[in-house]
C-alpha cells in the first residue's frame, strides 16, 4: 500500500516529458497491476498534454487495460478505437500507431476472432529485425506483434508458426533491451509445448522465466507459479501443484479481486479432494463462499469441484443436484479438460446411481478422448522436442559461428543429424507401444471391476436384485440335484418411512448400511445376503434346513433390535419371513411364501418371524 500511495503522489505531480518514462516504466514490469492502473487514471486525468504526442502514448497504453468480454466493452472500445486512433495519427509517430494495431489485434484475438487479428499483426511481425537499428521502441512493437500473433497460431493449432514468431518475440525484445517482456515470452514458449502435452519442456521454460521475473513485479512471480502448479497438475503431481498454489495464497488474496482469488481457493479444494483430504477441503469452499464471485466460468469451476466432493464423501443427492446445473451449461464452450473432467465425473455419479446404460454411454465417450489423445500426445510430443532441439541447435551453431570469420559459409553447412532422429524416432515408438500396451491393460483391469460393480448394490456392497434373485436360483437348482435342502429368509425394516421422514435419506441410507452389516455378520461365508429393493432384504441360506434358517432369523433379530443404529443413534427393528424350498417348487414360488410370510409377520406386529 505505501509503495502505491507513493506512485500515486508521483504520478499525480506528472511533467509532460515524464509521461513516456512513467509507462516505460509500467512496459519494463516495474509496476503492479493496481499501480499500474494508478498511473493510467493520473496520466488520463493530465490530458491534453502540451505535447500531442503525450497524448498519443497515453491512448496507446490504455488500450491495453481495456476489456472487450462483453457486447457492450466491445462497443465501447469501438469508440475508443476510433478516438486513439485520430490522437495518435496527428501525433505522426508511426511505432505508437504499431502499438495501437497490435492491441486491437489482441481485443480480436480474445474474442476468437483470428483471422481478422492475424491479418492485422503479419505486416508489423514480418518486419526483419536490425540489430544495427538504433530505435528500440520499434523493435519492440514487432517483439509486441510477434508476441500476440504467437497466441493467435496456438489457439488455432499451429504450432510450428506459433513457436517461430514466439520465438522471434523473444529475440526482438533481447535486441530492444526490455527483459521483462523477454522473460513473458518463455512463457508463451511454455504455453505452446505444454499444448503439445510435453509438460517437463514446458515446466522448464516457467523455471526459466520465474528466474527472470524474479527482479519484477511480486505479480508476475506469482502468475508464473500458478502456471508452473498447473503443469504438475496435468501431470499427475498433486502434492505438488498443491505445495505450490499454497505458496502464492497470501499474494493472491492482496492483488487479485474476488475472482482472481476464488479461482486458487477453488483450486486447492478440488486437490485435497483428490488427495482424500475432505475436511480440508470443506474449509476452502467454506472460503468460497464469503467471496463475491462474479464470473461464470470461476462459478463453473466452482460446481465442478463441489460435485466432486460430494460425490466423493458419498453425498449423492447433493452430487446430482450440482450435476444437473453443470448439464444445463453452454458446454460447447468448454476447454477440452474440463469437458474430460466433467464425463469422468458423471460417469463416476452414473456408477454410485446403478445407472449402467448412462455409465456406458459416458465410458464410451472418455474412451473416444482417450484414443484421441493417445494420436495426439504422440504426434505432439514429438513436434515439441523437435522445435526445441531446432531451436538450442540454432542458439549452439550460432554462438559457435560467431567464433569464425565466415558465418554466412558455416551456416549452409549446418544440417540435422539423421541418425540422432532415427534413433529419437524409434526410442519415441518403444515408449508409445509400452503406452499403448499399459493403457490396454488398464482397460481390461475396468472392463472386469464395472463388470464386478454392476452385481454389487451401490449403497451397502452386499449383492443387488438381480444378483441375488441369480444367486437363489442356481442354489434350488443345485439342492434339487443333490436333494440337499435350501432355505430362505425374507427381510423388511420396520418403520423405515418415518425414519426418512423424520431424519432425511442420508440416515436411512446410514441404517440400511448398518443393518446389511449386521446381516452379513449373523451368516456364514457361504450364505448370500443381497439387497432387493428399498429396505427389503433376501438372505440365501444353501443346504440349510427351517429349524437352522429359523435360528440364524433369530439372532439378527434380536441383534439388529438391540443395537443403536447411524450417528443418531435411533433404534430400529426387522421383521422376517423364513422357508424352506420344498423339492418340487420353483425359485419364483419359494421367494413367493417367503414374501408371503414376511407380510404376516409385519401383520402380526412387526419385529417377529413368521415360517
Amino acid at each position: 500500500m505505501y509503495r502505491m500511495l507513493l506512485l500515486f503522489f508521483f504520478s499525480t505531480s506528472l511533467f509532460a516529458s515524464d509521461v513516456k518514462n512513467s509507462i516505460d516504466r509500467v512496459y519494463q514490469g516495474y509496476t503492479t497491476t493496481p499501480e499500474s492502473m494508478a498511473l493510467l487514471a493520473s496520466l488520463e486525468a493530465g490530458m491534453p498534454y502540451s505535447d500531442n504526442l503525450d497524448d498519443a502514448r497515453v491512448m496507446a497504453f490504455k488500450c491495453l487495460f481495456l476489456d472487450t468480454d462483453t457486447l457492450d466493452k466491445r462497443q465501447a472500445f469501438k469508440v475508443f478505437l476510433a478516438e486513439a486512433k485520430q490522437v495518435i495519427s496527428s501525433s505522426g509517430d508511426a511505432v505508437l500507431s504499431q502499438d495501437l494495431s497490435v492491441c486491437e489485434a489482441f481485443h480480436l484475438y480474445s474474442q476468437g476472432l483470428y483471422e481478422r487479428a492475424k491479418m492485422i499483426l503479419q505486416p508489423i511481425a514480418e518486419v526483419a529485425l536490425n540489430p544495427e537499428l538504433d530505435d528500440k521502441s520499434q523493435t519492440s512493437a514487432i517483439g509486441f506483434a510477434n508476441f500476440v500473433l504467437n497466441r493467435v497460431y496456438l489457439a488455432k493449432g499451429q504450432y510450428k508458426l506459433a513457436f517461430d514468431t514466439a520465438q522471434k518475440s523473444y529475440q526482438a525484445y533481447e535486441l530492444a533491451e526490455n527483459y521483462y517482456e523477454r522473460a513473458l515470452t518463455l512463457r508463451e514458449i511454455a504455453a505452446i509445448h505444454l499444448a503439445l502435452f510435453n509438460y517437463d519442456l514446458a515446466i522448464e521454460q516457467l523455471l526459466r522465466a520465474k528466474s527472470e521475473l524474479a527482479t519484477f513485479n511480486v505479480q508476475e512471480h506469482y502468475k508464473v507459479t500458478d502456471e508452473i502448479a498447473y503443469v504438475y497438475e496435468l501431470k499427475g503431481e498433486v502434492s505438488k501443484a498443491l505445495e505450490l498454489y499454497l505458496s502464492i495464497f497470501a499474494a493472491v488474496r492482496q492483488y487479485e479481486n474476488d475472482d482472481g482469488f476464488g479461482y486458487l481457493v477453488i483450486k486447492v479444494a478440488q486437490l485435497y479432494t483428490q488427495l482424500n483430504e475432505f475436511e480440508k477441503a470443506q474449509q476452502y469452499f467454506s472460503q468460497v463462499q464469503t467471496l463475491d464471485i462474479t464470473s461464470d466460468w470461476i462459478k463453473q469451476l466452482h460446481t465442478m469441484a463441489l460435485a466432486q466432493w460430494f460425490l466423493a464423501t458419498d453425498q449423492i443427492s447433493n452430487a446430482v443436484r450440482e450435476n444437473n446445473v453443470l448439464a444445463q451449461l453452454d458446454q460447447q464452450n468448454w476447454p477440452a479438460s474440463f469437458t474430460e473432467r466433467y464425463l469422468q465425473f458423471y460417469a463416476a455419479l452414473a456408477m454410485r446411481q446403478g445407472d449402467y446404460q448412462t455409465q456406458a454411454a459416458v465410458q464410451k465417450q472418455l474412451l473416444t478422448i482417450a484414443n484421441t489423445q493417445v494420436n495426439n500426445v504422440a504426434d505432439r510430443a514429438l513436434l515439441s522436442e523437435r522445435l526445441m532441439f531446432n531451436l538450442n541447435q540454432q542458439n549452439r551453431e550460432i554462438a559457435r559461428l560467431e567464433e569464425v570469420a565466415d558465418i554466412k559459409e558455416k551456416l549452409l553447412a549446418v544440417a540435422v543429424d539423421k541418425a540422432f532422429w532415427q534413433r529419437l524416432t524409434l526410442a519415441f515408438a518403444c515408449v508409445m507401444l509400452l503406452m499403448l500396451a499399459v493403457y490396454a491393460y488398464k482397460q481390461v483391469q475396468h472392463k472386469q471391476h464395472y463388470k464386478v460393480l454392476a452385481l454389487k448394490d451401490e449403497l451397502t456392497g452386499v449383492a443387488n436384485r438381480r444378483a441375488i434373485l441369480d444367486m437363489k436360483k442356481r442354489a434350488i437348482s443345485k439342492s434339487k440335484s443333490t436333494g440337499t435342502a435350501n432355505s430362505l429368509i425374507s427381510i423388511d425394516i420396520d418403520h423405515f418411512k418415518a425414519v426418512n421422514d423424520q431424519y432425511g435419506h442420508d440416515i436411512g441410507d446410514e441404517l440400511i448400511k448398518s443393518v446389511v452389516n449386521t446381516l452379513s455378520q449373523g451368516v456364514r461365508s457361504s450364505d448370500n445376503v443381497g439387497r432387493v429393493g428399498g429396505e427389503e432384504f433376501l438372505i440365501v441360506l444353501e443346504q440349510q434346513s427351517l429349524q437352522h434358517a429359523l435360528e440364524v432369523a433369530e439372532r439378527i433379530r434380536s441383534s439388529i433390535e438391540q443395537q443403536t443404529h447411524t450417528a443418531k443413534n435411533i433404534k430400529a427393528t426387522v421383521s422376517m419371513g423364513v422357508v424352506e424350498v420344498a423339492p418340487d417348487e420353483t425359485p419364483e414360488q419359494a421367494a413367493k411364501r417367503a414374501d408371503i410370510n414376511l407380510y404376516a409377520a409385519k401383520r402380526s406386529g412387526r419385529n417377529t418371524i413368521t415360517a
